[in-house]
């Protein structure tokens, strides 16, 4: 906030914000409301993928106490288990490939429109808007926008995949339980504080990135100018600045990533270990069988993904709500001069 800028100044451009934000997201829910048969498709696939995915380690824990523990038949359970993993990659790729397709579909929607906006427009607009900034909206901005999208049934399947795994251990050891998921909350923690540090991070690379395409256009379009004037290391000077300055912008963001990343990685493991020491006495008591401590370590893995995916998809969620709110700007921006509906004869 500057110094001169008053209270009454502040909350109309905060409000003034929220509202561009509130129309973005309404354009992005315009978009997926065309395609919601596509998305519950994706959505069915993934619960399926997940129902698959939590099984396996109950037919491994099984296999364990009756194939060995009994000396029982060993190659029925290894093709149950088998097959299992066989179902879980069909529908995996099958997820991914529907996920992917409608985001990408949503992507093309919204340029098009953006760029037939931008074609309507007047001379005038034109005149005042830099190309690199629109090139910038037209190009990062909509991956910014896919890249939320495409996790949007991921993280559906994600959820589903968490409560039935803490489910499960709950019902089969609450104890080690405890143990397993103790950890666990804090990756989601680490997670979101990492999303929120990152996001102005990641919107400042993003700017310096449409800054730099803007040089670049200015210098490319405008060559022969920079040639007759002799301004090419003035061009130079200026590309040199734009490159430093996404660098800065880019150690700045692997700096945050470094402080959170690997603390994001050993929660998990604290867990490993809690349940292979706990679980290791409540075997050796009877209380649990070898299988369950091994289901368990099997559910502890597929907790961890899901988890560091909800704190994901908060940062993606931000970073695709500044992008349509950029977007927002031009495509609610009217032009200045407008063909009437019915055209006036010529005498």
């Amino acid at each position: 906030m500057s110094v001169s800028e008053t209270d009454s100044e502040v909350s109309a451009r905060l409000e003034f914000e929220q509202a561009q934000r509130s129309e973005g997201w309404k354009l992005l829910r315009g978009l997926l409301r065309d395609q919601r048969r596509n998305l519950i498709i994706g959505g069915l696939v993934g619960i399926s993928w997940a129902a698959f995915k939590v099984a396996i380690p109950q037919v491994t824990k099984l296999a364990i106490n009756n194939g060995i523990e009994k000396n029982g038949p060993l190659l029925k359970w290894s093709l149950i288990i088998t097959g299992l993993g066989v179902l879980t990659g069909i529908l995996s790729g099958f997820r991914r490939y529907v996920a992917f397709r409608e985001s990408r579909w949503a992507e093309t929607l919204l340029r098009e429109k953006l760029f037939g906006h931008v074609l309507d427009l007047n001379i005038g607009y034109h005149d005042k808007a830099q190309t690199g900034q629109l090139m910038s909206r037209a190009s990062s901005d909509l991956m910014q926008i896919q890249g939320f999208i495409v996790m949007i049934p991921i993280t559906m399947s994600n959820v589903i995949q968490i409560i039935a795994v803490a489910a499960i251990l709950f019902i089969t050891d609450p104890v080690l339980a405890i143990v397993a998921i103790a950890p666990l909350p804090f990756v989601n923690l680490s997670a979101r504080r990492f999303s929120s540090r990152i996001h102005p991070a990641s919107l400042a690379v993003q700017a310096e990135q449409a800054q730099l395409a803007n040089v670049v256009e200015e210098s490319v379009s405008g060559v022969r100018v920079v040639k007759g004037f002799g301004a090419e290391q003035v061009q130079f000077d200026k590309l040199s600045k734009e490159a430093d300055d996404i660098y800065a912008e880019s150690m700045k963001a692997a700096k945050i990533r470094s402080n959170f990343m690997p603390a994001i990685d050993i929660l998990p493991a604290l867990g490993a270990v809690g349940v292979l020491g706990v679980g290791g006495h409540r075997v050796l008591s009877g209380q649990i069988s070898i299988g369950d401590l091994v289901a368990f370590n099997v559910y502890l893995t597929l907790l961890v993904w899901p988890l560091r995916n909800v704190g994901m998809i908060i940062a993606l969620g931000q970073r695709a709500a500044s992008a349509l709110v950029r977007i927002h700007e031009v495509l609610s921006t009217k032009s200045e001069i407008v063909d009437p509906v019915v055209a006036r004869e010529l005498p």
